[in-house]
C-alpha cells in the first residue's frame, strides 16, 4: 500500500508527499523489524534463562548431596551476626583489637582474615 503511494506521489512530481510517504514506509519496516528481533531474542533468553535456572537447580542438588555427606566434619557453621555482635559488645566494653579478634576466633571458629574483615568493617 505505502510502496504504491509512493510511486503514486513520484508520478504526480510531488516530492515533498513522495518523502512523507518514504518515511512513512521505512518507520513501518524498521519497526517490524525490531519487533521481530526482539521476539527473537526475548524467545531464546528463555530458552537460555530456563536452561541455566536447570543448571542452578541441577548444581544446588550436587551441593546439597555434598554438604549432607559433610554434616559430620561441619557441625558447627560460621555465625557472622553473632560474630559481629560479640565484636561490638567488646569493642564497646574497651576491649583491644588483639583480644577481640582472639575470643572471636575461639568461640567462632573464623579465619584470622576473615575476623580482621569484620573488626575493620564494624569496630575500626
Amino acid at each position: 500500500m505505502s510502496i504504491e503511494k509512493i510511486i503514486a506521489e513520484a508520478i504526480d512530481n510531488n516530492p515533498l508527499k513522495l518523502k512523507e510517504a518514504f518515511e512513512d514506509e521505512m518507520n513501518a519496516r524498521i519497526r517490524k523489524a525490531l519487533e521481530e528481533k526482539y521476539k527473537e531474542m526475548t524467545s531464546s533468553e528463555e530458552e537460555v534463562v530456563a536452561e541455566e535456572t536447570e543448571e542452578l537447580v541441577e548444581e544446588d542438588e550436587d551441593e546439597s548431596d555434598e554438604e549432607e555427606s559433610d554434616d559430620d566434619e561441619d557441625e558447627e557453621e560460621f555465625d557472622e551476626g553473632a560474630c559481629v555482635r560479640e565484636m561490638k559488645k567488646m569493642h564497646k566494653d574497651g576491649e583491644s583489637k588483639a583480644n577481640i579478634i582472639k575470643a572471636v576466633k575461639e568461640k567462632y571458629g573464623c579465619s584470622e582474615s576473615k575476623c580482621n574483615e569484620l573488626y575493620a568493617s564494624n569496630c575500626g
